[in-house]
């Protein structure tokens, strides 16, 4: 039997005040200019529920400034709900920044702040005993189920977490709404809109009424579904909804829904003072060199700001070509007139001190590599598995629509062709040195050809090379190197 209107608990009519933000990657001045104005609209009103969609972390502040953020909101205002889900970047990229996540997430359970992520397991099957896949909310009678997923693409395995589909977990969280019998479903979802849309649709087929969807993970605006009430706040606390969730006469509407730009928000007092210590102390406003090159950026395409960092990572590491994961790059770098990159700015682009190292690898090796990082090019939303590429390369290909993959063709560097006509190696004993961040290199989205190779640490004085540090120099020294609004050249990807 369908239950479309969610008529599960009959006792309460009432307004809950809802705020969401998603993606603020450690923007904590922006994020707690939003709390210090949930604060300020609200100093009396006890029925207020903040829900965050995942990647708090991987940004420009210090992680610590933004997870105390949200104990500091709720110390200042203990009647507020927080529910949040977990992002991919949350995970971070080794077991230091995972285990920060787990001790987060424990330490917000300590303090009234629930996270819920629903299609997280240790790889044995069970779910961790650190994250729930749901809470519900209780206020004045009125029950909120609040449930959340992130992206499956994490790449925590070597860790023991896995992360399974939403569809794979759908079931026992629709048997669970139905057990809990609330007055309204919330879903939390780090993942594009077509996979809110999915899920919504998943359970409005099984009976099930979501009233609303926060979504994340798309750093790109994203046009709310109204009819839906799918909603995406802008990354890096750029903005924030706020809307009212309505349960009348047995009924769940949205109304009064708003989206707050973060422009001219003041930070409360309960706030400031280790943020503006921080500030003050780190030169985040200290000028490093002015802009020069146009570095434009494209998540799962080549880009100038991608080459231009490979390019560096090659000329520091001596190697014949470089390649980096692209989740590295968060912000493009656009030319602006007169104006000087600030120590926040460059922070924007580049947040990891992920090492670089060496790899030598053969012509079947380099095509296992990059057919993996491109299989799945031109199919979904983005493809994380995506390589940044020194401007020597390129890369020829074709969609295969059954297999719903992309087929590498043919492989260039320095314009000599490694491959022949049938896409097979070349016969040649050569061997290329390449230049790789460490994640793919220990086997981070699933590039086992780079784990299993034997690698070799690039030092800088004899300390290793970071990819911050490369790309600060780099762009240091692009002033004396090119013209004022200079495109810089892309390696090439070419679909025939």
């Amino acid at each position: 039997m369908k239950i479309i209107s969610n008529k599960y608990n009959q006792n309460f009519n009432g307004t809950t005040k809802i705020y969401a933000i998603s993606d603020s990657h450690q923007e904590t001045r922006k994020t707690r200019a939003f709390l210090s104005k949930i604060l300020q609209d609200n100093p009396k009103d006890d029925n207020v529920l903040l829900l965050n969609c995942g990647d708090i972390f991987k940004g420009i502040y210090p992680r610590e400034l933004e997870r105390d953020s949200y104990i500091k909101m709720k110390e200042a205002k203990p009647d507020i709900e927080m529910v949040m889900t977990l992002g991919n970047n949350d995970f971070g990229f080794n077991k230091e920044q995972l285990n920060n996540l787990i001790d987060t997430i424990k330490t917000f359970t300590s303090k009234g702040i629930k996270t819920v992520c629903a299609n997280i397991f240790n790889s044995d099957g069970t779910r961790p005993d650190w994250l729930k896949p749901y809470t519900v909310v209780e206020r004045d009678g009125d029950k909120t189920f609040i449930t959340g997923f992130c992206i499956d693409n994490i790449n925590t395995a070597r860790f023991g977490i896995m992360p399974k589909k939403q569809t794979e977990v759908l079931g026992e969280i629709q048997d669970a709404i139905l057990k809990e019998k609330p007055d309204n479903v919330i879903v939390l979802n780090h993942d594009y809109m077509s996979a809110s849309k999915d899920i919504i649709e998943t359970c409005k087929n099984n009976g099930i009424k979501v009233d609303v969807t926060i979504g994340g993970h798309d750093h790109d605006y994203v046009e709310p579904d109204t009819k839906l009430n799918i909603y995406y706040p802008e990354s890096f606390s750029d903005s924030m909804y706020k809307m009212n969730l309505v349960h009348e006469n047995n009924i769940s509407e949205v109304n009064d829904v708003k989206r707050i730009k973060n422009k001219g928000l003041e930070v409360d007092e309960v706030f400031a003072k280790d943020l503006e210590e921080y500030e003050k102390t780190s030169g985040l406003s200290e000028e490093i060199a002015p802009y020069v090159l146009n570095l434009t950026k494209q998540y799962s395409k080549p880009c100038p700001l991608g080459s231009f960092l490979a390019d560096e990572i090659k000329v520091v590491s001596d190697a014949d070509v470089a390649f980096f994961s692209t989740g590295f790059l968060l912000k493009p770098m656009p030319y602006k007139e007169n104006e000087f990159i600030t120590n926040y700015l460059f922070k924007k682009t580049m947040i990891a001190q992920t090492p670089i190292q060496t790899v030598e690898l053969d012509t079947s090796q380099l095509k296992e590599v990059f057919q993996h990082a491109l299989k799945s090019n031109g199919y979904g939303s983005s493809n994380p598995k995506f390589l940044q590429c020194s401007n020597n390369i390129k890369i020829e290909g074709h969609d295969n629509p059954d297999l719903k993959s992309w087929e590498l063709d043919q492989i260039y560097i320095d314009e000599k062709p490694l491959l022949d006509e049938y896409s097979n190696p070349i016969p040649s004993n050569k061997k290329y040195k390449c230049a790789i961040d460490s994640y793919i290199a220990n086997g981070g989205q699933g590039f086992t050809t780079l784990q299993q190779a034997d690698k070799t640490d690039v030092l800088i004085d004899n300390q290793p090379a970071l990819i911050n540090n490369i790309f600060m120099k780099g762009i240091i020294e692009a002033p004396d190197k090119y013209p004022k609004c200079s495109e810089y050249p892309s390696f090439e990807l070419i679909s025939q």
